[in-house]
């Protein structure tokens, strides 16, 4: 295979196991032929759920710095964040910013994401313990971090590879559909192939963002 999958929701190693377990295989799970395309299909379907959602369920590899405005002194909405690792604030406008210390100046919420695999979306000031506060300047907030999620959640997870299967079927012709467009110059995915129970998993995240 040479074909490698950047970013993706699903491996090929664990589309081929579930589809075997569904018992749609039809000899996928030991064929390589076509574990470039199946591959190139996985990362095609996960980038599109991450333009659908408006979010993006890896990790980011690397730190990334984001600016932010705040329109309250006291929180601030930032990108769902896997971690962060720094939070500066711009009192003055002059691009001169000023370090907050985690649990001393502000706190990441929600509280449990940690523990639920879910991304940190706010920052909260702590009034008790703290004079600092967000500057309600334009990019008066800058936040150092991974952007995503910390591990992919488990219905994105499934919902791509029910996906993966449908584009596939499409693709051999196993639905009357036709609706996926297989070329030498990529994959071309069209909505109205997406199952039903991944249009709700869709759905559901977008409504968060």
């Amino acid at each position: 295979m040479s074909y490698t999958i950047t970013n993706g929701y699903a491996t090929l190693a664990e589309y081929k196991a579930w589809i075997a377990v569904r018992g749609l295989s039809g000899g996928v799970g030991t064929d390589t032929s076509d574990d470039d395309v199946l591959s190139e299909l996985i990362e095609v379907v996960s980038r599109f759920f991450d333009q659908e959602t408006g979010c993006i369920f890896y990790k980011e590899s690397a730190d990334a710095t984001r600016y932010y405005t705040p329109i309250s002194t006291i929180s601030a909405k930032i990108d769902n964040m896997a971690s962060v690792t720094s939070v500066s604030v711009d009192y003055e406008g002059l691009r001169s910013y000023t370090a907050l210390t985690v649990d001393v100046d502000y706190e990441l919420l929600p509280y449990n994401a940690s523990l639920t695999g879910k991304p940190y979306n706010e920052l909260a000031i702590i009034p008790t313990l703290s004079s600092k506060y967000f500057p309600l300047v334009t990019k008066g907030l800058k936040v150092v971090g991974k952007a995503g999620y910390p591990s992919v959640p488990k219905d994105i997870h499934g919902a791509v590879m029910a996906t993966v299967q449908s584009f596939n079927a499409n693709r051999a012709g196993q639905t009357n559909a036709g609706k996926i467009t297989v070329t030498s110059g990529g994959i071309v995915i069209r909505p109205e192939d997406v199952p039903t129970w991944a249009l709700e998993v869709i759905k559901h995240y977008r409504n968060r963002t």
